[in-house]
């Protein structure tokens, strides 16, 4: 039986044919009866596979004929073209569908029509890419996020393009980001109600029309109330009942509500879309940013606006929607900020700006004109402090010119001369420095 396996072996041997120098090497594997061919193919180790001899050939023959496909791909490929096919087959079942959707936008509106996104990949460097950073703020003028979102994706393309070996060399490692100070795009300054209109846009807010006894406004209340919540919009409109717990004045803030691209939207047939009832944007449930679930506490304003939600509501149930429509579905961001528009309006408030941020932001300059800290301000609307201080900064100022106005003289009068009494403890040369210094005689 021995003499039959070795023989066995010797006659698969034989059928291994000899290779030119460079080639690689067949070997027989017999404890799997296989053929494995080993070469080295544009400077990386292949093995291929077969139970026969021409087989384990005509695998390789297959495996160098689609690497040299893909270099020829790979260099024939503009820089957006390789992004669009990292995005699709390496981020996108990564990222969360808001993520993947702006980092889309962010490569076909920033990176698509423009030098380096027409440029073939192998003939993009580091120089060309520094040119188009500049000019997305010199001739575009755009802000520094929207900058600051096209160089990350470029340095995130070109960190997979090095690690995965299809550079030698990283343009981006010596490609700068724009400092803040030389954006060239005002930084546009965050809107919100002061205390007057505070009182204004809650009033209206609140109003309840007398021949139907029904609120005016579909979602005056959850927008009075976010006021002193602070929540994001997808938050608040992703809220249910469930998650709000008025015997201990918490809500439970967990599920982010995010309008997305829907994949089932074909955009070369909008007619039969819209006949099928096929929307171009659907909103999805998603985790929150960073997964920093919370508990916000509910003070006595917001406690008094919840429940006059919940009063006016037709739908109150654990699982139903505590911002929602007439028909018990979640409420539209667009809806919400129709709301803020017409409450504005009629209320005659100062701030006409219906973004739906704005509520946000008023909330922030509440905690802020109280003196909170910013660690605990951060906490309470999910932030991280960083993000927080950046986007708050004007009231770091405002309270850093509050703490200065602290400091007062106890005495408006001119310091008073030492006396000679004191300058005497001195020794004989400290002692003439003083009398030479505040003239003492």
């Amino acid at each position: 039986m021995a003499k039959s396996i070795a023989d066995k072996k010797k006659s698969k041997e034989a059928q291994i044919p000899k290779l030119p120098r460079g080639q690689g090497n067949i070997t027989y594997r017999e404890d799997t009866y296989i053929f494995v061919y080993r070469k080295v193919i544009n400077g990386k180790r292949k093995y291929v596979y077969s139970k026969t001899s021409p087989g384990v050939m005509k695998n390789m023959q297959e495996l160098e004929e689609n690497v040299d496909k893909e270099i020829k791909h790979e260099k024939s490929q503009t820089l957006y073209e390789a992004m669009m096919d990292w995005l699709e087959l390496y981020k996108k079942p990564t990222l969360k569908k808001t993520s993947y959707d702006t980092l889309k936008k962010t490569i076909n509106c920033r990176i698509k029509d423009t030098d380096i996104g027409s440029a073939r990949l192998q003939n993009v460097d580091s120089k060309m890419i520094q040119k188009h950073i500049n000019y997305l703020n010199d001739t575009c003028k755009y802000s520094y996020s929207t900058i600051k979102k096209c160089y990350d994706a470029l340095h995130a393309f070109y960190d997979y393009m090095e690690l995965n070996d299809k550079i030698q060399k990283n343009p981006m490692k010596v490609v700068s980001m724009i400092n803040k100070e030389n954006i060239n795009k005002e930084t546009k300054e965050i809107s919100f109600l002061g205390p007057d209109d505070i009182k204004k846009f809650t009033e209206e807010a609140c109003e309840i029309m007398p021949t139907v006894n029904k609120p005016k406004y579909q979602y005056g209340f959850c927008l009075c109330a976010n006021i002193y919540l602070g929540m994001r919009v997808g938050e608040l409109i992703a809220l249910k009942w469930k998650d709000v717990d008025l015997d201990k004045n918490t809500i439970f803030v967990h599920e982010n509500l995010q309008r997305v691209a829907n994949p089932d939207y074909d955009k070369d047939n909008p007619l039969d879309m819209k006949r099928q009832g096929i929307l171009k944007s659907v909103y999805v449930t998603q985790s929150l940013k960073n997964y920093q679930n919370r508990y916000i506490h509910i003070n006595k304003k917001a406690r008094e606006y919840l429940l006059l939600q919940r009063k006016y509501s037709d739908y109150t149930k654990p699982d139903d929607y505590v911002c929602c429509t007439r028909e018990g579905t979640h409420a539209a961001v667009r809806y919400l900020s129709f709301n803020i528009e017409a409450i504005e309006k009629a209320a005659g408030t100062d701030v006409q700006e219906s973004g739906t941020h704005m509520i946000r932001h008023t909330c922030a300059s509440l905690y802020f004109r109280k003196g909170v800290q910013i660690e605990l301000i951060a906490a309470l609307l999910g932030h991280s402090v960083e993000v927080c201080r950046e986007t708050y900064v004007h009231f770091i100022d405002e309270q850093k010119r509050e703490a200065a106005s602290l400091i007062v003289e106890f005495d408006d009068d001119e310091p008073k001369q030492p006396t000679e009494k004191k300058i005497s403890k001195l020794d004989d040369d400290d002692r003439y420095l003083a009398k030479s210094l505040f003239r003492v005689v």
